[in-house]
């Protein structure tokens, strides 16, 4: 029995003791290693190359609207500055070159047809202006010879009409008298007499009639053609003077008009042989040429990157004015360009220091620096970031190639630590 017990102690202290060992030992390890072990949590970021220096080969003309390639330097070609990159068919340019010749030469004759047409449209206005002059200072004229003269001499004209007749009257009537008497003392025939005093009795009535027609006559010059005349004069020299005010108006008027006619036709000219001189200047845009040493890329570089679909253009290949055509790409500066969504605003910021890691060499570590972060996305939620960095001749990076960009995670401050 005594046996039993003991063997049954035995085998629990065997049990239990390396359990309860095994329980304290780990824990103490573990802590350790987790000291030892714990690294800053990273996060990566793919970002591209991108060349400090790029510039796009395109005409940006605006008047040669379309052109034809002739010859492309093949894509990927290393090229020095002013070195022809693209050149292009000159047949159909030169064509619209002399059509645009043409038309500047049918405006200058219009321009000149205008400018001869101004000069006799200011000469005509100047007759008109000095014949409105002379019919004004002639209404005037008249009005002060009439209110100096011509109405005192009807009044006076009147009254010698009527004194004449009057005056005729009482001489044919002293004349019939006299007969009267004569004819009395004198042995004329009975037959002569009749007839002398009739004579002279016509000649009282044909007076009497006279002098009352005259009288009449003086009586409505007096009272209603002098007034009338008066009348007449005023409203004569005020419409003189209106007339002459209007056509001098009018005459301004169609100056300032035509003047500003001309103007707009020189200017519309000086346009068109600007416009001429500018297409002059873009058809010697017939060779496009390298603005700085660089390698070429067919198409267009956005942000760094080249497009995922090839480019086709080739010998024959028609572009427009504004199409780039391709990108020269210098090499020996470079940069990369990244896209930050708004979760890593905080910790991607100006200034943050980082790795970059380019994918052609992945065993290499470049240090880097944020140069800058866009405040606004520029698609959708993405957010432009610019990362800085020193070139390295022993890795032959160049523009496109694609690289990881890695950041730190700030460590997360709790509300016990900030008091502390």
């Amino acid at each position: 029995m005594k046996s039993t017990l003991f063997y049954l102690l035995v085998c629990l202290s065997v049990i239990v003791i390396p359990r309860i060992g095994d329980a304290q030992e780990p824990k103490a390890t573990d802590a350790a290693s987790t000291v030892k072990k714990k690294k800053p949590d990273t996060f990566k970021v793919g970002g591209v190359f991108e060349a400090v220096t790029a510039s796009e080969i395109k005409h940006d003309t605006e008047h040669l609207k379309s052109f034809v390639i002739t010859r492309l330097v093949p894509h990927g070609t290393t090229v020095s500055k002013g070195q022809n990159i693209v050149w292009f068919k000159s047949e159909d340019l030169d064509k619209e070159l002399r059509k645009a010749e043409t038309e500047l030469r049918l405006s200058k004759l219009t321009l000149d047809d205008d400018e001869f047409a101004y000069k006799q449209f200011q000469e005509t206005q100047r007759l008109d202006r000095e014949a409105a002059e002379r019919g004004k200072r002639k209404a005037q004229q008249d009005y002060d010879n009439f209110v100096k003269v011509d109405r005192q001499r009807q009044l006076k004209a009147a009254e010698f009409s009527l004194k004449g007749s009057t005056a005729s009257l009482a001489n044919a009537m002293e004349e019939l008298k006299q007969l009267e008497q004569m004819y009395k003392e004198d042995d004329l025939t009975e037959e002569s007499e009749e007839i002398v005093l009739k004579r002279a009795k016509q000649s009282v009535e044909s007076a009497e009639y006279r002098l009352a027609g005259t009288k009449i006559q003086t009586s409505r010059t007096i009272n209603q053609t002098i007034p009338q005349s008066d009348a007449q004069q005023d409203a004569t020299l005020s419409r003189a003077r209106l007339t002459y005010q209007k056509l001098k108006r009018d005459i301004a008027s169609a100056r300032a008009r035509r003047e500003i006619e001309m103007s707009r036709k020189r200017e519309q000219f000086k346009d068109e042989e600007q416009k001429m001189h500018e297409r002059q200047q873009e058809r010697k845009q017939i060779v496009l040429k390298a603005l700085h040493d660089g390698i070429v890329f067919h198409g267009k570089l956005l942000r760094g990157k080249l497009s995922e679909k090839q480019s086709t253009l080739e010998s024959g290949s028609k572009v427009t004015n504004d199409q780039t055509i391709a990108t020269v790409a210098a090499p020996g500066r470079l940069r990369v360009r990244i896209d930050l969504s708004e979760d890593k605003l905080q910790t991607v910021v100006a200034g943050t220091k980082c790795k970059i890691r380019p994918k052609a060499f992945p065993e290499m570590a470049l240090d880097a620096t944020v140069k800058s972060v866009s405040p606004v996305p520029y698609a959708g939620t993405k957010y432009d970031c610019i990362v800085t960095f020193r070139s390295r001749k022993d890795i032959a990076v160049l523009p496109t190639m694609t690289c990881d960009v890695e950041f730190a995670v700030r460590p997360k401050v709790h509300d016990g630590e900030k008091q502390q």
